[in-house]
Formats: structure tokens, sequence, C-alpha cells
């Protein structure tokens, strides 16, 4: 893949040497990305072959400002964007983790699963570098890495995978109040509006599950 390196791990290692990876990363200038497994970079493959210059895709994502991009996301379609978040829940579904290590189906480790090396400053320059995005609902690269950068700055949150359709973060500060977690939702839903409607149901569910919590989950059909 491109000047990717490649890391073929056993599903059930997989988190442990992410955590290794990531430890080395100030070292070796290697930031590592969990990418699924063989069909995920596959299908990451096709669109780092349509990619544009990482350069550009960088210098574009300066240029976008992340609170307006979702705002303008939330007036393409006011009657979903509105103030109704729903009730908040009596009990939050236990925090997930990170999953793209295990099978959708039966939740066990996938026999074997690989990590991507990217030479970059911060984790949310790999979308540049893998050219994701842009088909469907789906951000352009440049967008998902301002959006990225944008968190980053305010939530400490780090992309630790991207694979075929999702993409997970570790978040090193998360939302700590009610009032956080709906803004952080609405963002989330003006970015990925398939975790809400196919999944959470409600922006109060999903700011739930965003309180306090250590990992991001996105997911594009």
């Amino acid at each position: 893949m491109s000047d990717i390196q490649i890391v073929t791990v056993y599903g059930e290692d997989a988190i442990d040497e992410l955590n290794k990876l990531l430890d080395e990363f100030p070292q070796t200038g290697l930031f590592p990305v969990l990418l699924g497994d063989e069909d995920d970079v596959a299908m990451i493959q096709e669109g780092l072959e349509e990619a544009d210059a990482v350069p550009d895709l960088l210098e574009e994502s300066q240029a976008i400002d992340a609170p307006a991009w979702f705002a303008a996301a939330r007036e393409t379609d006011p009657d979903s964007f509105n103030d109704d978040i729903g009730e908040w829940p009596d009990e939050v579904e236990t925090e997930m983790g990170l999953i793209t290590h295990l099978d959708v189906m039966s939740g066990a480790p996938r026999e074997e699963v690989q990590i991507g090396l990217l030479k970059v400053q911060h984790s949310w320059e790999a979308f540049a570098h893998l050219g994701w995005g842009g088909w469907n609902d789906c951000p352009a690269p440049e967008e998902h890495c301002a959006i990225h950068r944008y968190w980053f700055e305010k939530y400490g949150a780090e992309v630790i995978s991207i694979t075929g359709d999702v993409v997970q973060c570790f978040v090193a500060n998360p939302p700590k109040t009610r009032e956080a977690a709906i803004e952080l939702a609405r963002e989330q839903y003006a970015y990925c509006r398939d975790i809400v409607e196919q999944g959470t149901e409600t922006l109060a569910a999903l700011a739930a599950g965003l309180l306090n919590s250590e990992y991001w989950y996105f997911w594009w059909d």
C-alpha cells in the first residue's frame, strides 16, 4: 500500500501490538492504525489508488473550520437536525472499546488483522494518507482531517482504527457533563448520521454513551 508499512498480526494479539506500536510512535515517527482484515484493506486500497496528493489534502483540510462544517451540514436537513434529542436513557450500554479486530457476527477475534504504519505527525493525517472517504454520505478525506484535528485539539481524540467503513478513536479527554456530551453528540451526528439513524436512534442515547467514554465509533453504510 503505497509508502504505508503493514504489520499483520493475529486478531487476538491486535490490541497488545497496537498499544506497543503507539508507545513506540515518539521514537519511530510511524503512527499505527488498525485497518482490519484483508477485505477491509482491499477496500482501503481502492481509495488509495484514487487519492489526490497527500500534501494537497492536508492543505485543503487547513481551510476547513470544523464548527462551521457541522453547522453547514445541519442546515442541509433542518428537520433531522432539530432540538429534539429524545429522553436521556436510564441505563447506558457498556462501553464497546476497540472492536475492529473482532468478527462482526461472533464477536471473536479475527484470525488475522493488519495494522498500517503511517509516517505522520498527528493521527488525523491518516485520512489524507489513505485517501479515505468521499463515498455515499461519508465526508471527503480533507473533511475527515479537519474534523478529527478539531476533536484532537478539544478532546485529545486519536484516530486508532480505519477499516473499509468504520473509524474508531481513543479519547484522552472525553466530555464529563451532559451538556458537553450533548454538544459533542450533535457534532458527531452531523459528521456521521448512521451512528444515530442506524444505531443509538436518539441524540440523547448517543450523548449518554459519549459521557466519560474513552472510545468513539463511526460507521458509514
